[in-house]
């Protein structure tokens, strides 16, 4: 019997493409919710008339590594994902110990096979000897959003890669116990809209979508000859608020564009002296695109929105993230 309590997963950058990595130390340990990555397959079905009204042969098709990993994030979980989807090499300025990295979503792909810098999954059940492990994956999407009386949760998105077809062997992987009880509650997260406090959201949702797909080529192989991008990088928000006053709804009717800034801080425990673990999401140039309020009951007014980042032309981005930490290993 397997339990999901019991599961050991985790995430690994490749030194290249192609190179899955097998060392189980080189695995950040990856505390999370839920998780469905997996294996796809098409199916290949002759289309022949044969005399009767059953289907006939039918051959594997393309395949493809596919999933969502839902998460509550730690440092460490963080910093993974923000490596697998946003940029493996941040901009780091270290003080003493610790560590502000800068998080750019790269501006050329990892080179001419891969959007993103390729990782290696590792999944195992309790009630297994082995393993399954993907390898090139790619992923293209990243989402962190917090609600009232929760956690901040993120979900990982796997958008392609390829699975070791024998498995491999049982490894030591398992999320580290000083780093899972470090978490960012909903208390902890402050927003401000154009340099203003605001304090009206009730929940609140950046995603970024690199719209990584992938390429299929007569290759002897099932597997993608390569990734590519279909489409534009896309930063969007969407979320809910209580209907104070007009402002989002002038900012929406105007096409306003404001500086959205999350910014979560978990202080119960200080990694240096006045310092604490930290998260900011910066969306420098926010255009509302869905605003509409209406009444559904005798209560409180309550709107949902969805919002677009704009690249910001004096700054040239769509979405930065900032992250202050002691927690430097391996991206």
């Amino acid at each position: 019997m397997s339990y999901g309590a019991q599961i050991k997963f985790g995430i690994a950058r490749q030194s290249a493409g192609g190179t899955p990595v097998t060392v189980a130390t080189s695995f950040h340990g990856f505390a999370l919710v839920s998780e469905d990555v997996g294996l796809e397959k098409d199916e290949l079905i002759t289309k022949n008339l044969n005399g009767n009204f059953a289907e006939g042969a039918v051959y594997d098709g393309v395949s493809r590594v596919l999933g969502t990993i839902e998460f509550e994030p730690t440092p460490r979980n963080l910093h993974a994902a923000l490596a697998a989807c946003v940029n493996h090499a941040p901009v780091s300025v270290p003080s003493a110990s610790l560590r502000t990295l800068t998080w750019l979503p790269n501006t050329q792909d990892y080179d001419s096979t891969y959007v993103k810098a390729p990782f290696t999954v590792y999944k195992q059940f309790s009630d297994a000897n082995t393993a399954d492990q993907f390898s090139d994956v790619q992923f293209g999407q990243l989402e962190l959003g917090i609600s009232n009386g929760q956690f901040l949760k993120g979900k990982l998105t796997a958008s392609g890669g390829k699975r070791t077809a024998a498995g491999v062997g049982s490894a030591a992987i398992s999320p580290d116990l000083a780093d899972v009880s470090i978490l960012y509650p909903w208390n902890v997260c402050s927003i401000s809209l154009g340099g203003t406090a605001v304090g009206e959201y009730s929940d609140l949702t950046v995603t970024l979508n690199e719209n990584i797909d992938a390429l299929y080529t007569v290759n002897a192989s099932l597997d993608p000859y390569k990734f590519t991008r279909t489409n534009f990088r896309q930063v969007t928000v969407s979320g809910t608020l209580y209907q104070i006053n007009r402002n989002r709804l002038d900012d929406f009717a105007a096409g306003t564009q404001r500086r959205l800034l999350v910014t979560l801080m978990n202080t119960r425990t200080a990694i240096q002296s006045g310092y604490f673990n930290m998260i900011q999401i910066d969306v420098p140039q926010m255009k509302i695109t869905q605003f509409k309020p209406g009444a559904t009951g005798p209560g409180e007014v309550s709107v949902s929105f969805n919002a677009r980042g704009v690249v910001d032309p004096t700054s040239a981005y769509v979405l930065q993230i900032t992250t202050i930490t002691t927690w430097i290993a391996g991206f």
